[in-house]
């Protein structure tokens, strides 16, 4: 299966044009392509302006206050609230170095690469399908509802969809027999370092890697030299996680993503592996809504649900029965299919989560490409040649039933997907602007440094463990963000030595933070809104015992998507104690 095989029907018959038109028609269609891809890309930024420059919310704040460390972060990694790529983190810091650290600035790369992973699925699907199929692949996962509410953020996981495709171009390009020794390992380096700039990459290029070493083996080529391109990629994959991503392992302790890990029994395990698989479909192209990754409210009726499902999973189906069947198709089915099998062998250990979230969005492009694939597979079954089809005697009784067929399956797949993608992403506009959880910290720093004088305290109480991660946020608007006006930003800051992430105000822990800082005029008392995170009880319970230091309170916040945050002074006559 090649682009030119896809085209070749429709020039059946045609004369050929001279082969100097031919590329710079191409070339002038690939343009029109990008750039189409591109206006795509910035209608959807413009539609979603306001994820440009909201206040940070949850992750995003941990994020940026990790970004900020810059190579501090190397002594941090055991505190991560959450794993990130060495060469993501680069690629953030740079922008804070460059363009501030707001924001737009954090958040600015991010921008950059959503039509860039449009840009990069069209150039790969064009090595199997035609230029028009390979745009619509493209411009769908553009506008798919995950893909455009996490490529606006903080976060990277629309971002390593490009590193997925990366790594599958250069797989292709090493088998070229045509390369040099120095060039050759140069590729090879470079499939080690996708693994380095996309956290989840290491799940595509290590089934990758097997299948170069066999294909390897059966060609002969300078075997010896390749073998070691192929031990250089995977030791420096495996040199970045060992010594980079395994310390940020905190989350596993944790029950954030325990719905996404397998449980270890066999029975159990099935159910689970097959409970997620099913999810994925169609989950993947209904997506969600807002930054939070929110069900959709509009719901599709569930004939039209279960059609799309079914629909999406035939031409996944068809994909991956035609890609096993050529050569430089099957590294999609591997890399896949790899992926997933890696997938299932991480969940149980808890280092990664399995099924429709998120974090496995670098994934998508995969799916894309094979859905696509499975379509023209079944077109060229239906249809047949097109030359013979025009021969009376060569149509055959059952193409007419089986092309009915087939165009219900994609008027299926085109109006129930199209409605459920548009519907998330009118949802996710109307809620662009409604503050998102944690969203306040920002206000809330601006007022507590308003209020402020130096040597005063803060003390932040969450329900939840790791108490550090949960002080992130307030401590990036605190210490490090430079986007307040002046009127904010000379005033004073209370730094990181002097604020307490706890899990409990108890007396012991009160004691021991005021012994390290003796006469401090106020305390903040922050009580995060988590989930039971601000019963009544034991913000009685705090106040109780940040009296018994001699701290009354004076002032009171309430910040609905944030925290509570009490003023207390030293010395202040406390009405009603």
């Amino acid at each position: 299966m090649s682009s030119q095989q896809t085209a070749g029907s429709a020039q059946a018959g045609l004369l050929e044009a001279p082969a100097a038109t031919r590329l710079s028609s191409g070339r002038a269609a690939d343009a029109a392509a990008i750039y189409v891809l591109l206006a795509i890309a910035a209608v959807m930024e413009f539609w979603l302006r306001d994820l440009l420059t909201n206040p940070f919310f949850t992750d995003e704040a941990w994020r940026a206050y990790d970004i900020t460390l810059g190579a501090g972060f190397f002594s941090h990694l055991n505190q991560s609230g959450a794993p990130l790529a060495l060469g993501w983190l680069g690629i953030e810091d740079t922008a804070r170095l460059l363009l501030g650290n707001t924001e737009p600035a954090l958040r600015a790369p991010m921008f950059v690469a959503y039509p860039v992973l449009g840009i990069v699925t069209y150039l790969l699907a064009k090595k199997w399908l035609s230029r028009p199929v390979s745009f619509c692949v493209a411009a769908l996962l553009m506008v798919n509802p995950w893909i455009v509410n996490n490529a606006l953020q903080l976060k990277s996981y629309s971002y390593e969809g490009i590193l997925s495709v990366a790594t599958i171009a250069l797989i292709l390009l090493v088998r070229r027999t045509t390369w040099r020794p120095v060039p050759l390992l140069l590729l090879y380096v470079a499939l080690g370092l996708t693994a380095v700039f996309s956290l989840p990459n290491v799940f595509i290029l290590g089934p990758l890697l097997v299948l170069d070493l066999v294909h390897t083996i059966r060609s002969r080529d300078r075997t010896w030299l390749r073998i070691a391109g192929e031990a250089v990629a995977g030791l420096i994959a495996l040199a970045h996680f060992v010594f980079f991503v395994r310390p940020q392992a905190g989350v596993a302790a944790t029950s954030f993503w325990i719905h996404y890990y397998a449980p270890r029994h066999p029975g159990p395990f099935v159910h689970f592996a097959l409970q997620k698989l099913v999810a994925f479909d169609p989950l993947m192209v209904t997506g969600v809504v807002g930054v939070q990754n929110n069900l959709p409210k509009y719901k599709l009726p569930l004939v039209g649900h279960e059609l799309l499902a079914v629909g999406i999973l035939v031409l996944l189906a068809a994909g991956v029965w035609a890609a096993v069947r050529e050569a430089t198709a099957r590294t999609l089915v591997v890399a896949l299919g790899g992926a997933l099998v890696l997938e299932l062998i991480a969940s149980p250990l808890r280092r990664w989560p399995f099924g429709m979230t998120r974090v496995n969005l670098f994934m998508l492009p995969l799916f894309y490409i094979l859905c696509a694939i499975g379509a023209v597979w079944l077109a060229r079954a239906v249809l047949g040649r097109l030359g013979r089809l025009r021969q009376r005697d060569q149509l055959s009784w059952w193409r007419v039933p089986a092309f009915a067929a087939f165009a219900a399956l994609l008027a299926v797949i085109v109006v129930s997907g199209g409605t459920a993608t548009a519907r998330a992403l009118e949802e996710s506009h109307a809620v662009q602007a409604v503050p998102a959880k944690f969203s306040e910290v920002k206000v809330a720093v601006a007022r507590a440094r308003r209020l402020a004088a130096p040597g005063d305290l803060v003390i932040i109480r969450t329900s939840r463990h790791p108490t550090a991660w949960y002080a992130e946020g307030w401590l990036y608007y605190m210490e490090s963000y430079q986007g307040y006006p002046a009127s904010i930003a000379r005033l004073p800051r209370i730094p990181a030595s002097d604020t307490d992430p706890v899990f409990r105000v108890t007396p012991g822990l009160v004691g021991a933070f005021l012994k390290a800082h003796p006469d401090s005029r106020a305390i903040f008392l922050v009580e995060l809104e988590l989930p039971n995170g601000y019963p009544s009880a034991l913000h009685s319970q705090a106040l109780q015992t940040l009296l018994q230091y001699g701290y009354c309170p004076v002032h009171m916040t309430d910040y609905p998507m944030f925290a509570h945050m009490t003023v207390l002074h030293k010395g202040t006559w406390c009405r009603g104690t």
